[in-house]
């Protein structure tokens, strides 16, 4: 099969049913270039609902919601979003689209199969969610593990007399993680996991700042999120840190030898 197009204007845009609905594409095993480019250009009309010729992220949440059961919409969204959206401007162009969905339909076309829109849809689609949920899970439970066990070392030291205050590490977690208002981070949750999230606690974990501004920046940030000192903000994120790399490694599992 030829390769992908190099110039989107080639590619078809007809596709969906009077209804919108995402319809089936039927082909023979002889599929051809142009059945791989109808395949595309029907699953991008499909999505796009409101005929604009972008995919918005509200689109893709109701064609994943058409097309499967989610058990995290928002999430699950949000994976595919970030893996489609090249550029960042929050819209799915036509080429962006192709780029992603082109591997999946080409696989299907050089094996022989129909190109069944649906079925292309939910493969390309699952593989990403299913990234995106590990992505999201090792996040989530290394914060889950490094504050339980900063609570527990917590209580050995001053004792259950004086409970620790966890209200800084949720607010920890929203301003680097889950909503974040700093302008250099990514714009989809699925992004912000990974390199993002470790190079963040790389720089909050360092107490040795170079400049008087750097410092006071620092303690307005801890102000912000109303943690008691550097020295604890420092623990938490090596800790939050080291739970997100164990996660990873039990992952990952065994090497082979």
């Amino acid at each position: 099969l030829a390769t992908q197009p190099d110039n989107m204007s080639r590619v078809p845009s007809w596709a969906s049913s009077s209804e919108g609905s995402i319809c089936r594409r039927r082909s023979s095993v002889t599929n051809t270039e142009l059945d791989v480019i109808q395949a595309i250009s029907e699953a991008f009309a499909s999505l796009d609902k409101d005929g604009s010729g972008t995919l918005s992220v509200h689109e893709i949440e109701v064609g994943l919601k058409r097309l499967m059961i989610l058990n995290d919409p928002r999430n699950d969204t949000d994976s595919i979003c970030a893996a489609l959206d090249i550029n960042g401007d929050g819209q799915i162009h036509p080429e962006e689209f192709h780029s992603y969905i082109h591997p999946t339909v080409d696989s299907y076309a050089s094996s022989g199969k129909y190109l069944d829109v649906q079925d292309i849809m939910k493969e390309a689609f699952q593989a990403t969610i299913a990234e995106g949920r590990r992505s999201r899970d090792e996040v989530i439970q290394g914060f889950m593990q490094a504050a339980a066990q900063t609570a527990d070392a917590h209580s050995k030291q001053a004792g259950w007399a004086m409970p620790l205050n966890k209200k800084w590490m949720h607010k920890l977690y929203d301003d680097i993680y889950d909503s974040p208002d700093s302008p250099d981070a990514p714009r989809y949750k699925h992004q912000r996991g990974g390199q993002y999230v470790v190079r963040r606690l790389d720089e909050l974990q360092d107490s040795h700042l170079p400049t008087l501004k750097a410092k006071r920046a620092r303690e307005a940030y801890l102000s912000k999120i109303g943690c008691p000192d550097q020295n604890a903000l420092s623990k938490f994120c090596t800790a939050w840190q080291g739970k997100i790399s164990a996660y990873r490694f039990a992952c990952a599992g065994p090497m082979e030898v």
